[in-house]
C-alpha cells in the first residue's frame, strides 16, 4: 500500500512538472474572441499584415514645440546608437532624412497615374515649353509664402513633386510634411522604434521593453534628452509587457488575497491552527495540480484564464469547510463513515459546478471557455482530493489537537454562530417585500447594457492611453473603422477598390458615413504603368536636355538631384505585364501602411469615419456594409467589435444555459428524488437572480459581453447551496436551528470564501474579468443568503405532513 502511495505521488509530481514546463501565456487579445466572426477575422488580418510586432511608438510631449522637437530628435539619435537594442529609430518621415529615396516613390506615383494625366505632364516638359516651365518655377519661388513650396521648389525645377490632386489625400506626408509625426501645435511628437532582437514571447517583450525604458531614462538623467518632457510607449511590445505583467499579478495577487481571506475567516470561526494549515496546503496542491492539468491539456493559458486561481480556491475550500464542519458536528464518526455522510452533497455540488464551468466552452468567447475548463478540472480534482486526501489526516489532526472526540459539542463558536432563527412569518414577509422592491427597481430603471469593447481592454493601461493620443494626432477616432480589400493580384484589388469607392461615395452623399479614405490613387495599376512607360521613356531620353535647360535657368546641379533620380527610376522600370512596386526603404515604409503582399494574396487598407458614435448599430445591417461585403471587402474595427460580439453572446446564451440547466435538473433529481425539492432549488435561483438584476440596476452596473456569462456560472454554482441545505433539512427533519448550526454555518463560511475569490477578480487588470468577478460575487452572496435564511422557511412551509418523520421545531 505504501509503495502504491509513493508511486501515486511520483506520478503526480511528474505530471505537475510536465504540465508546468509545457505551460505558456498567451497575451493576444484576439485569441480570446470567436474567430468565426468576420470582424474578428478582419482585425486578425489587419494585425498580421499592417502592424509590426517589433515596432514601438514613443510619444514625446513638452510644454513648447521647440522642446518637443529637440526631445524627439535626441531620443531617436540615442536609441539609434543602441544597435543591439533597436534596428532603427525615426522621428520624422524617412524621406526627409533620405531625400534621394523619395525619388523612387515619386516616379512610381507618376507611372501609376491615368495616361492622360501623364501625357499632360510630358507635354508641359516638351522642348518648346521648358523655358516657360522653369520660369514659372522661379516665379513661384519668388512669390510664395509657403515654406513647403520654397523647400520643394528649390529642388524640383520641373514640378515632379507637384502631384495630381487625386493624390493629395492619399499621400499627405509627401512633400508636406511631418503631420504623421507631429501634432498641429508641435508639442506632441512621435518616435518610431523597431526592436533589433526577435520578440518571440512575452518574456522577450518584457525584457526588451525594460531595456528600452532604461536607455531612455539614462538619457534623461544624463541630460542628453531635454528635461520637462513626458514620454509614453505604445505598440505590441508595450501592450504585451503590460498584459503579461497583469496576468502574473492577477494570478498571484488574487490567489494570495483569497487564501488570506480564507485563513482569516477560518481562524475567526474555529481558532484551530493545524486544521487551517492543512487546509491551506491541500488547496495549494489542488491549485498546482490544476495548473499542471491546464498545461497538459491546454498548453497555453490566456489573459482571461488567469482568474481561475482565485475562483478555484474559493470553490475548493467549500468542500473542505463542509467536511470540517461535519466532522465537528459528528465527532464520533470515523473517516469512512464521515465520507459517506458528506459525499452526496460534495459529489453533486462538484458535478453541477464543474458542469456550469465546462459549459462556458459553448460560449462565443473561447477565452472564457478556457477559464471554464481550468476551473472545472480544478473542482473535480478538489472533490476527489478533499474526500480522500484531506479528510483522513484532518481527523487525526483534530483529535491530536483537541484531545477529545467530543470537542465539537462544547466549543465556543466565534463566527457565523446562530443564536436563534427568524420566525417563519417574518421570513415570508421579507420574501414578499424584497420581491416587490426588486420588481419596482427593475420596472423604474430597467437593465443597463454596455455593448462596447471596453470589457476586453486592460484597466489603467498607459499603452492604451498613449495609443489614444497617437490616434488623436493622426485623426483616427476610437470609432474609426478599417476596410480591407483582399485579392489574388493587384488587378483584382484595383477592381474592388473602384467598386468600394463608388459604394462609399454614395454612402457619404446619403450621410450614412462621415467620410472615407482609400488608397486608390496609390494602388499599382499594371495597365496604366504599361501605357505610361513609353510616354515617360521620351523624358528619359531627353535627360541631358532637361539638365542643361535647368542649369541655364539658374538652378544648381544639387537642385537637379531629385529630377535625375526620378528619371533614373523611370529608365530602370522593368517591362512586362506585372505590377511595379517601389523597393527602397522609404517607399516601403510609406506603402506598407496601405498595402500588403503575401503568397497569393494582395491586400489594400482604407479607413471609414462613421457618421454616428453608435458604431455597431450604424454599420451592422447598413446597405453600404452589405454592398461592401458583396464586393469582397472586409469592414472591421475595435469600435465595431464590442457590439458585434455582445449581440452574438446574447444570441448564443440560451445554448449555454440549456446544457447547464439539464445538468442541474438531473443532479437535483438524483440528489432529492422529489419534484418539490427541485422546484425549491429553482425558486432559490430565480429569487436570487431577481435580486441581482435589481441591485445591479440600483448600483448602476451594466451588463457587458463578459459579465453576462455570470448567469450560467451562477446557475451552476448557486444550486450547490440549495443542495446542501435541503439535504441537511432532511437529515435534521426540518430543525432550522440545527441545520443553521451545522451545514448553514459551514455554507456561510464556504460561501464567504467563494465570494472573496470572485471579489478578488474585481481588482483584475482586465476590465471584463473585473466586471465578471463583481457580478459573480454579488450573485453568490445573494444566493447564499437566500439559501441559508429563506430556503429553510420555504422548505418547511411546503413540506407535506409526516414526511421523513415529524418536523422538529
Amino acid at each position: 500500500m505504501k509503495r502504491c502511495a509513493w508511486l501515486l505521488w511520483v506520478v503526480f509530481a511528474a505530471g505537475l512538472i510536465a504540465g508546468v514546463v509545457r505551460l505558456r501565456f498567451d497575451t493576444e487579445i484576439l485569441h480570446l474572441l470567436p474567430s468565426r466572426l468576420g470582424v474578428v477575422r478582419g482585425l486578425g488580418l489587419y494585425q498580421r499584415h499592417f502592424t509590426d510586432p517589433r515596432e514601438v511608438i514613443i510619444t514625446i510631449e513638452a510644454p513648447t514645440a521647440e522642446t518637443a522637437e529637440s526631445g524627439a530628435r535626441a531620443v531617436a539619435r540615442l536609441l539609434g546608437a543602441e544597435s543591439n537594442l533597436v534596428s532603427w529609430a525615426a522621428w520624422q518621415p524617412t524621406w526627409v532624412e533620405k531625400p534621394d529615396e523619395a525619388a523612387e516613390l515619386i516616379a512610381f506615383l507618376w507611372l501609376n497615374q491615368p495616361p492622360p494625366v501623364v501625357a499632360e505632364m510630358v507635354g508641359r516638359l516638351a522642348s518648346a515649353n521648358l523655358t516657360n516651365t522653369l520660369e514659372e518655377t522661379r516665379e513661384r519661388l519668388a512669390t510664395s509664402f509657403s515654406p513647403a513650396d520654397m523647400a520643394m521648389g528649390g529642388y524640383d525645377p520641373y514640378g515632379f513633386l507637384r502631384l495630381p490632386e487625386s493624390l493629395a489625400g492619399a499621400s499627405p506626408a509627401i512633400g508636406a510634411s511631418h503631420d504623421s509625426f507631429v501634432s498641429a501645435d508641435g508639442m506632441l511628437r512621435l518616435v518610431i522604434v523597431r526592436a533589433h532582437p526577435e520578440l518571440g514571447d512575452y518574456r522577450a517583450c518584457r525584457a526588451w521593453m525594460a531595456d528600452l525604458r532604461r536607455a531612455v531614462d539614462t538619457g534623461r538623467d544624463s541630460g542628453v534628452i531635454p528635461a520637462g518632457i513626458r514620454v509614453g510607449y505604445t505598440g505590441r511590445p508595450a501592450f504585451v509587457d503590460e498584459i503579461s505583467s497583469g496576468m502574473e499579478n492577477d494570478m498571484a495577487g488574487s490567489s494570495s488575497g483569497t487564501l488570506a481571506v480564507i485563513a482569516i475567516l477560518f481562524w475567526l470561526t474555529h481558532r484551530r491552527l493545524r486544521p487551517l494549515v492543512w487546509l491551506l496546503l491541500v488547496m495549494l496542491m489542488i491549485l498546482a495540480g490544476t495548473l499542471a492539468l491546464g498545461g497538459l491539456c491546454l498548453g497555453t493559458i490566456n489573459v482571461m484564464s488567469m482568474g481561475f486561481a482565485a475562483i478555484l480556491l474559493g470553490l475548493a475550500e467549500d468542500f473542505g469547510i463542509v467536511i470540517y464542519q461535519e466532522s465537528r458536528s459528528h465527532p464520533d464518526l470515523d473517516a469512512p463513515a464521515l465520507r459517506r455522510r458528506v459525499r452526496p452533497g460534495i459529489f453533486w455540488s462538484a458535478i453541477t459546478t464543474a458542469g456550469a464551468f465546462f459549459a462556458l466552452n459553448l460560449s462565443v468567447l473561447p477565452g472564457l471557455g478556457q477559464l471554464g475548463t481550468l476551473v472545472a478540472l480544478g473542482i473535480l480534482l478538489a472533490a476527489v482530493v478533499m474526500l480522500f486526501g484531506y479528510l483522513p489526516p484532518l481527523l487525526r489532526l483534530r483529535r491530536g489537537t483537541d484531545g477529545s472526540r467530543h470537542e465539537g459539542r462544547g466549543e465556543r463558536l466565534l463566527l457565523f454562530q446562530p443564536i436563534c432563527v427568524m420566525p417563519a412569518r417574518f421570513s415570508w414577509g421579507m420574501t414578499v417585500l424584497l420581491a416587490c422592491v426588486a420588481v419596482a427597481v427593475l420596472w423604474s430603471r430597467g437593465l443597463c447594457f454596455d455593448r462596447s469593447s471596453g470589457a476586453l481592454e486592460p484597466r489603467n493601461s498607459q499603452a492604451q492611453e498613449t495609443l489614444a493620443r497617437v490616434q488623436g494626432l493622426l485623426g483616427q477616432g476610437r470609432d474609426s473603422l478599417i476596410i480591407l480589400l483582399p485579392g489574388r493580384n493587384e488587378s483584382e484589388v484595383a477592381l474592388r477598390l473602384s467598386r468600394a469607392n463608388g459604394i462609399l461615395s454614395e454612402a457619404v452623399s446619403r450621410r450614412e458615413i462621415a467620410g472615407f479614405t482609400l488608397p486608390t490613387a496609390l494602388w499599382p495599376d499594371p495597365e496604366n504603368q504599361s501605357a505610361n512607360r513609353a510616354a515617360l521613356a521620351s523624358l528619359v531620353q531627353r535627360s541631358k536636355e532637361l539638365h542643361d535647360a535647368a542649369l541655364a535657368a539658374g538652378f544648381t546641379a544639387e537642385a537637379l538631384r531629385m529630377t535625375e533620380e526620378v528619371l533614373r527610376c523611370w529608365a530602370s522600370a522593368p517591362s512586362g505585364e506585372s505590377a511595379i512596386w517601389p523597393s527602397n526603404g522609404s517607399s516601403r515604409w510609406f506603402l506598407d501602411k496601405v498595402a500588403a503582399r503575401g503568397e497569393g494574396t494582395v491586400i489594400a487598407l482604407g479607413a471609414i469615419q462613421p457618421a454616428t458614435n453608435a458604431v455597431a448599430s450604424g454599420v451592422v445591417g447598413a446597405d453600404w456594409a452589405r454592398e461592401l461585403d458583396a464586393a469582397g471587402a472586409i469592414v472591421t474595427g475595435w469600435g465595431l467589435l464590442g457590439g458585434t460580439i455582445f449581440d452574438q453572446v446574447l444570441r448564443e446564451l440560451p445554448f449555454v444555459l440549456l446544457p447547464i440547466l439539464a445538468v442541474v435538473v438531473g443532479s437535483l433529481w438524483l440528489a432529492f428524488r422529489s419534484m418539490r425539492d427541485v422546484l425549491l432549488s429553482f425558486a432559490t435561483l430565480a429569487f436570487s437572480a431577481l435580486m441581482l438584476g435589481a441591485l445591479m440596476a440600483a448600483l448602476g452596473w451594466k451588463w457587458n459581453l463578459m459579465n453576462v456569462m455570470s448567469l450560467p456560472l451562477l446557475l451552476g454554482m448557486g444550486v450547490d447551496f440549495s443542495i446542501h441545505m435541503q439535504l441537511a433539512l432532511r437529515d435534521y427533519r426540518g430543525d432550522r436551528l440545527a441545520v443553521r448550526r451545522s451545514i448553514g454555518r459551514a455554507l456561510l463560511l464556504a460561501g464567504a470564501t467563494t465570494v472573496a475569490g470572485f471579489a478578488s477578480l474585481a481588482f483584475s487588470t482586465n476590465r471584463g474579468m473585473a466586471s465578471l468577478g463583481r457580478t459573480c460575487a454579488l450573485g453568490i452572496t445573494l444566493t447564499l443568503l437566500v439559501a441559508v435564511y429563506l430556503l429553510p422557511v420555504w422548505w418547511r412551509g411546503t413540506c407535506p405532513p409526516n414526511r421523513d418523520g415529524p418536523i422538529r421545531e
